[in-house]
């Protein structure tokens, strides 16, 4: 299939895809390392299509990244993360923190502060297990002052992928994050050679001096988790632990349902 073709089918159909509720909420766990538990998911989006099945976020995120719609699907797994959190409370689990995405499209203005705000206040559920995500690969012209209102409103900021562009560091030293998240590329490539392991370990142990948490992605391999426990870092996520999951095998595998 040509892109135009592809772009044009996207488009055709996302529309009704938000009518007929076709974006779903997966889960992905994040895990201690040492304990073995659950502490917390990261919300992933995924487009069940009544004709095409599963499509994968691969083809529809970067057409809505640049037609715009990207701004609605984001609200759409918001508010369903915040509605999940609301499910446990009232089921008596105690919930552990969901992280959501938050678009570059978010990063020139105060509204999508507002929208996470009401949302929050609307399931009444405690600020903190919302946890923010912004990718380390977005500009960073901007960024600084937009976490720093989001913190300031009682959200907890999470920088994805770091690693993955040449940023990385100057966006650390600039923008007070709360989480690093070591991308899945960085790990897998320099956990091949010492000199690359040696680099992890720095990393995480800079990260540990400057009071920021660290979580890993795209943990495969016991290998990886252990040398991530050795260096200081004891959250991960990845294949090794689970693959994002529906929101019904999530909850068998976090609370036994």
């Amino acid at each position: 299939m040509n892109n135009i073709l592809h772009k044009q089918i996207i488009e055709e159909d996302m529309y009704n895809a938000v009518l007929n509720d076709e974006f779903k909420m997966y889960l992905q766990p994040k895990y201690c390392i040492s304990t073995g538990r659950i502490i917390g998911a990261e919300a992933l989006a995924r487009w069940i299509h009544p004709r095409r099945g599963v499509i994968s976020p691969a083809d529809f995120v970067p057409v809505f990244e640049k037609n715009g719609f990207i701004v609605k699907l984001d609200r759409i797994i918001w508010e369903k993360a915040c509605r999940k959190i609301r499910e446990w409370m009232d089921k008596g689990v105690k919930p552990v923190p969901i992280s959501v995405n938050v678009s570059r499209e978010y990063l020139n203005g105060d509204e999508s502060i507002q929208v996470l705000k009401e949302m929050v206040k609307k399931y009444d559920i405690p600020i903190e297990l919302l946890e923010l995500e912004i990718t380390e690969s977005v500009d960073a012209q901007g960024v600084e002052s937009v976490v720093k209102k989001f913190k300031e409103n009682g959200f907890t900021m999470l920088m994805d992928d770091f690693g993955s562009g040449y940023s990385s560091l100057n966006m650390l030293k600039t923008t007070q994050f709360d989480v690093l998240k070591i991308d899945r590329g960085f790990l897998s490539e320099f956990m091949e050679s010492d000199r690359g392991r040696k680099i992890i370990s720095h990393t995480i142990s800079m990260s540990n001096d400057i009071g920021l948490d660290i979580i890993a992605e795209g943990v495969e391999t016991r290998d990886q988790a252990d040398f991530l426990f050795s260096c200081g870092c004891d959250a991960a996520q990845g294949f090794y632990y689970s693959k994002p999951v529906p929101c019904e095998m999530f909850d068998k595998i976090f609370i036994g349902e």
